[in-house]
Order: structure tokens, then sequence, then C-alpha cells
């Protein structure tokens, strides 16, 4: 689920590496037009960037045309190159123009749309490999995950009907009360019981046994 509680303008202060950290501030002073139309929405959003051949999630906090802010358990520095997704059509990339703590300041190549709230937006998916230990119908199945996301996976082979509750066990992360959204024989849509919290995500995707996938945008 994603939170914009404003769609106003937030000051510079905001936003400059001057407010963020000890990095000089004025990163966007070359172009005052548009400074002026640099307008923020305030997000709680699920987001991941890619490092090389690494996926990392994170949560985008504010979001604009022109970059993201963005909370996320990686050191990153100033200048750093980078990707970023928060759906499923677009990969942006970016550059690192401030760092503080796990928060930091993304600045987009070119413009980029922002979240638009007459649309409807899935959850961030990521493509992975993993194997998944799957209980249904009382019997237990060893599958391959396809993709995940908070609220659920997409999964291969799995033998089990739409609508049968189902017991997950992956890297370490038990999930309860689960079941199967559709089954068409190859692949499997999961839905969780709960949404994954960040802890669990990120637990999940940073497990030695995860393998992940190339990510492919409209």
């Amino acid at each position: 689920m994603s939170i914009f509680t404003d769609n106003t303008a937030i000051s510079q202060g905001d936003w400059s590496p001057g407010a963020e950290t000890n990095a000089p501030a004025g990163e966007f002073d070359e172009a005052p037009d548009r400074r002026e139309t640099n307008r923020f929405k305030t997000a709680f959003r699920p987001g991941c960037i890619i490092i090389g051949e690494r996926v990392v999630l994170g949560m985008i906090r504010n979001m604009s045309r022109h970059g993201v802010m963005i909370e996320v358990e990686e050191p990153l520095r100033e200048g750093q190159r980078l990707s970023y997704f928060w759906d499923e059509h677009r990969l942006v990339s970016a550059r690192v123009i401030w760092s503080d703590g796990n928060r930091h300041g993304l600045e987009n190549d070119v413009e980029a749309p922002i979240y638009d709230t007459r649309h409807t937006y899935r959850s961030v998916r990521v493509p992975c490999t993993l194997e998944a230990e799957i209980w249904a119908n009382g019997e237990r199945q060893r599958r391959e995950v396809a993709n995940l996301s908070l609220g659920g996976m997409r999964v291969r082979r799995l033998e089990a009907r739409p609508g049968n509750p189902l017991t997950i066990a992956m890297a370490g992360v038990e999930l309860y009360n689960a079941d199967v959204r559709w089954n068409d024989g190859g692949e499997a849509g999961i839905r969780f019981a709960e949404r994954l919290t960040r802890s669990q995500l990120s637990a999940i995707l940073t497990h030695e046994s995860v393998r992940f996938g190339k990510l492919i945008f409209d």
C-alpha cells in the first residue's frame, strides 16, 4: 500500500544535500526553473535499487520527476550511479547526490513520471530464484519461486488449486494461511495472509540461496 499525504511543493532544504548532510548545498542551483517545478510527493512506498547484479529493497519517502529520497540499508556514496524501480513498468537510472545514514537522495538522469493516484499500481515485484517449501493439502512440495513481493509470490509447478490454503517456508521465513490465487499448470500465484514486513522481505532477498533474475520493463 502506498500512502501519499499531499502534492505540495516542499522547500529546497527538505531535499538538498546541505539539509541532509555536510555536503555543499545548491545541487539544483544551476536550474532555477527546474527548482520551481520540482514538486515532491511525500511517499511511503517500497522500491528497489539495483547495484551491479544485486537488488536491494528500500522505502521511498518522497519523489518528484527529478528524483527520490529512499531509505535503504545499504552504504551508498555521493556520485555513485545506480538504477531503481518502484513499479513494474519503469527502470530509472540515477546518481546519489547525498547520503545521511540509511537515507539517500537520488537524482534521475532524465525526468520520470511519479505516482499517480488515478492509476492502480501493483506491489513492486522482484524477479528472483530460490527454493520454497510449500505445504498444500497436507503434503510438502519443494518449488522454485519466480518472483516475490510484499503481498505474494509466483512459483513454478505448484500442485494446488485456487483457494487452497498454504504454509510456506523459504530463506528462514515461515508464512502461514497463504492461499493460491491462480494456477495455470506451469506457474501459480500465491497471496500471503499478511503482507511481508520490510525486515522479512529483506531477510529473504539477502539470503545466500537467492539468485536474482533479469529485470524486464515495458
